[in-house]
């Protein structure tokens, strides 16, 4: 019997849910084993700092997050964490440290784990916005709510199919019906804390199901593989993401 062939695996960390949808349309491409690894919206440290722990791994680690970080008090990547990442790539700290985010991954040049994909110029929208043939000199000076307002343009412009509104329908429902049970659950239960919470947390996730439908469907048509691989010679982050997924 011949041996089976091991499918090649990657784990990537990244910030928020639309690094995630953004992966996973890559990810719909691919054959390589996706080990998504969110981090909720946490630091650029946190990110960082998660991919150094899964440094030692036999596969390769990815980091996936925003440029703006740099500019958030409390949110930027610690000295002690450039220091871990420094040795992460076997060079020295000093190169780290001052440097633009966006500059970091040009200083692994033997792509060691773990591997730093930034979203620039701010934030994934701009990211995006570059890959949809927008000039970074045209992005560069813009705030990262600019280049969301930016991205919400296109997607109030995104026609869904029947499938996705059938989803969003499904979602809608389960939303009133948590918020039926939260109502009457003040009526009946004022001071069960717990039990409102879950409710809570379980229509915050419907809705964030509702905002993915729509921002998969998005991708899928101004982002197909072919348009994204064009542009992997121009965008170095976009050429790193595709070999990750082996395409």
């Amino acid at each position: 019997m011949a041996a089976k062939t091991r499918k090649k695996s990657i784990y990537v960390m990244y910030e928020g849910e639309r690094e995630g949808a953004f992966l996973e349309h890559l990810s719909s491409y691919s054959n390589v084993r996706y080990n998504p690894q969110p981090c909720n919206g946490g630091s650029a440290n946190q990110i960082v700092t998660n991919g150094i722990k899964y440094s030692n791994r036999d596969v390769n680690v990815y980091v996936f997050f925003d440029e703006d970080f740099k500019s958030k008090p409390g949110y930027t990547i610690s000295d002690e964490t450039l220091e871990g990442l420094s040795n992460s790539w076997n060079i020295d700290r000093h190169t780290l440290k001052g440097r633009a985010y966006r500059d970091l991954q040009t200083l692994n040049t033997s792509f060691r784990n773990p591997i730093l994909i930034v979203s620039y110029p701010q934030s994934i929208e701009g990211f995006l916005l570059r890959l949809m043939s927008i000039p970074l000199k045209d992005l560069e000076n813009k705030t990262t709510q600019q280049l969301k307002h930016t991205i919400a343009s296109y997607l109030d412009k995104t026609l869904l199919c029947n499938e996705d509104n059938e989803k969003l329908h499904y979602y809608d429902s389960m939303i009133i019906k948590y918020m039926n049970e939260i109502e009457k659950l003040q009526q009946n239960e004022p001071k069960n804390k717990k039990h409102r919470q879950s409710l809570e947390s379980k229509i915050i996730e419907f809705k964030h199901r509702k905002s993915k439908v729509q921002f998969m469907r998005f991708l899928s048509e101004k982002l197909p593989l072919k348009l994204i691989v064009d542009k992997r010679a121009d965008i170095l982050e976009m050429d790193l993401l595709l070999k990750a997924f082996g395409l």
